[in-house]
Order: C-alpha cells, then sequence, then structure tokens
C-alpha cells in the first residue's frame, strides 16, 4: 500500500516520537486504520516472542510496532493510554491464545438477571 509506506517515511524523516499528537484530520503523518494494518502486518508477521519473560516480550513487540511505523524505538517505553498516543492505538501481548476484551459481563440473550 503505497499511501502507508510514503507516510512511513515522512514520520521516518520527520523524527517524531509515538508520544507526539498527530492532528488526524490535517497531518500528513496520520495512519489509517487501512494503513496501520498493512505496515504491522509487513512488520510483525513471523515475529517469535516464545519463550520470552512478559516484560521482555511487551517490549519486543512494543519495538517492533515502532520500527514497522517508521517511529525511533524509545529507551523506554511509557505508560499511556493508548500505549501509542501519536497514532491514537494500543498493543497487548498474550502468552496464551484466549484473549478476551470487555469491561463488564457480557449479555447472554435469554438469561434472566
Amino acid at each position: 500500500m503505497k499511501s502507508a509506506i510514503i507516510k512511513k517515511q515522512k514520520i521516518q524523516e520527520s523524527k517524531i516520537s509515538i508520544y507526539e499528537l498527530i492532528e488526524k484530520i490535517i497531518d500528513s503523518k496520520y495512519l489509517s486504520d487501512l494503513e496501520l494494518s498493512f505496515l504491522l502486518k509487513d512488520g510483525l508477521v513471523g515475529l517469535s516472542t516464545e519463550g520470552l519473560p512478559n516484560r521482555t516480550r511487551s517490549k519486543v513487540v512494543k519495538s517492533a510496532v515502532c520500527e514497522s511505523l517508521g517511529y525511533a524505538v524509545p529507551k523506554s517505553f511509557k505508560k499511556t493510554k493508548p500505549r501509542f498516543p501519536g497514532q491514537n492505538f494500543d498493543t497487548y501481548v498474550q502468552k496464551s491464545l484466549n484473549l478476551q476484551i470487555w469491561n463488564i459481563n457480557p449479555k447472554i440473550s435469554g438469561s434472566i438477571e
């Protein structure tokens, strides 16, 4: 995807941090969902974190995300929400294959409350 590669180059040239906010509508470095998906697939497919401790696994993945999007890897990652505020997305690294994301119990149809 040509537009994603061009934006990645602009990010690299500008040397902005993953923590710098990017104006979604007017900034030529803001990646759309499709562009993010393209760059992340290109940079992360095949990356293995097998056998790594949790903290190391998380740092390896966040570093690979930075590199995939054209950002310099920071010496340490700040605890922010979302983890990548400039592009407004978060990462989640897990060990098992049973990811469940929700903040409330889901309603089960037909259940009595």
